[in-house]
């Protein structure tokens, strides 16, 4: 997002005051909604480690890329790009404690003090590119960014992605489809007004599920490998839907979340506030909605 001001000075005479201040409030606006997206708030940051173990759970596993026994073995050097809250580095930090973690992200909500010795966390922005060498990492690896990413912006990311990686080494991309089978009304109002949001930011939400398709095209790697998992949202989904549910009400009723999709619909914040606690909840009773979680891996050719 650049910055308005100085990107229109050549047409300021041509726009009336009143226009100028809507365009300057929209930017705004988008770049409080991106700060949603990138919350450093304590709430976010449960919501993410919970959101880890659900993954794992569901695909019983934390990467699905056959790296373990170098993990082990050690000597192993991983990267994480937009590691959030770092939880997945964590994790793996310190399961495989003689191989070295380095995690990338634009805000430092990973913990700066309390961590393993060979987890190292970086502030930096992906998208003006990684400050690694070529050839560096045996492992890179980037989950649950669909929100955040643009289609040019995942184009760099995968590029930066195979440079960093060594030959023979591997690179792995998680995240969900972001459309639900078998939801109902209200849930699919609530959840469509949020790719909206995310569309305004030129961010497509639906990439991600289809993201192998651009992996592809890059160069130097070999066959693309697809692994899917689904849970049901809800009580319909056993113990591991209603721990969805509850991630997805803390996330949907969280303050920036009422605010802008508020806004968004069009309604007040107590309206909305009262279809998320309240017929939200109910529907889930009554329906199955799927959640497909994916991942993709392919390993770097020499």
């Amino acid at each position: 997002m650049g910055n308005i001001s100085s990107h229109s000075k050549h047409k300021r005479s041509a726009i009336k005051i009143q226009e100028f201040n809507q365009i300057e409030s929209e930017q705004e606006r988008q770049e409080k909604l991106l700060d949603f997206y990138l919350s450093t708030s304590i709430d976010s940051i449960d919501r993410t480690h919970m959101y880890h173990f659900i993954r794992a759970f569901l695909f019983q596993s934390n990467f699905s890329s056959p790296i373990e026994d170098k993990l082990i073995e050690g000597g192993c050097k991983v990267l994480d790009i937009g590691c959030g809250a770092g939880t997945w580095l964590l994790d793996l930090s310190s399961k495989y404690k003689y191989s070295s973690f380095f995690g990338i992200d634009i805000k430092s909500v990973f913990p700066q003090k309390i961590k393993p010795s060979n987890l190292e966390f970086i502030e930096a922005d992906v998208t003006n590119g990684l400050s690694f060498r070529d050839n560096e990492f045996d492992f890179t690896h980037v989950e649950n960014m669909s929100l955040i990413f643009t289609p040019d912006q995942w184009d760099l990311v995968l590029s930066e992605l195979v440079r960093v990686t060594k030959p023979g080494g591997y690179i792995e991309i998680g995240g969900r489809r972001n459309c639900y089978v078998g939801d109902g009304p209200i849930f699919r109002k609530i959840s469509d007004t949020l790719w909206t949001s995310c569309s305004k930011r030129n961010v497509d939400t639906n990439l991600i599920y289809n993201l192998d398709s651009r992996l592809k095209l890059q160069q130097n790697i070999g066959k693309v490998h697809r692994f899917e998992k689904d849970l049901i949202i809800g009580p319909n989904g056993g113990k591991i839907g209603i721990v969805y549910q509850d991630l997805t009400f803390a996330y949907y009723t969280s303050e920036m979340a009422i605010k802008s999709l508020s806004e968004e619909i069009g309604i007040s914040e107590e309206e909305y506030k009262n279809m998320v606690e309240k017929d939200f909840i109910e529907e889930l009773k009554q329906t199955s909605p799927e959640c497909v979680h994916v991942r993709f891996w392919t390993q770097k050719q020499f």
